[in-house]
């Protein structure tokens, strides 16, 4: 008798995540394609914390705009991230961690798949995909009042 509760509860846990997966924009039929927009920009804070602002984000159901920093040209380490709301986010403001910030950083849409509100990276809050592609926009970055470092560069058969 226990082994079909078990296999009731796997039954409608898989239900659940069908109709997560295929949340739609309010007022709408359609399922939002998850993108994200940013621009090259300076960053406004010190050596410590600073801001970077990402233009739009449009997501999937709830979730967070994460900034990753560039390990020799591929995402690295989180350096900050912000819950965004479902449908599209404008000008959304993310505090970093400028001691450890590259020149090139990735912005990332992830899924808010855990408990509600708390960012837990890198299960259960995994990245959003369309068409089976991460929602990953590189951008480049500048500060006045931090130095900022170039992975990028020291990586074998680059020469500047």
């Amino acid at each position: 008798m226990q082994k079909h509760w078990l296999v009731i509860a796997a039954v409608l846990a898989a239900c659940c995540i069908g109709l997560v997966s295929a949340q739609t924009d309010a007022g709408t039929n359609e399922t939002t394609n998850a993108s994200i927009t940013v621009t090259d920009q300076m960053v406004e804070g010190d050596a410590v914390v600073g801001n970077v602002t990402v233009d739009e984000v449009v997501s999937n159901g709830t979730g967070w705009i994460v900034i990753h920093n560039n390990l020799f040209g591929h995402p690295g380490g989180v350096i900050g991230y912000t819950p965004v709301e479902s449908g599209t986010n404008r000008n959304v403001t993310v505090t970093i961690h400028t001691f450890v910030a590259t020149d090139t950083l990735f912005a990332v849409l992830h899924h808010d798949a855990g408990k509600v509100g708390v960012f837990e990276y890198p299960i259960p809050d995994i990245e959003q995909k369309v068409e089976g592609e991460i929602v990953i926009v590189p951008f480049n970055v500048t500060a006045e009042n931090a130095t900022l470092l170039n992975l990028t560069s020291l990586c074998p058969g680059n020469s500047t």
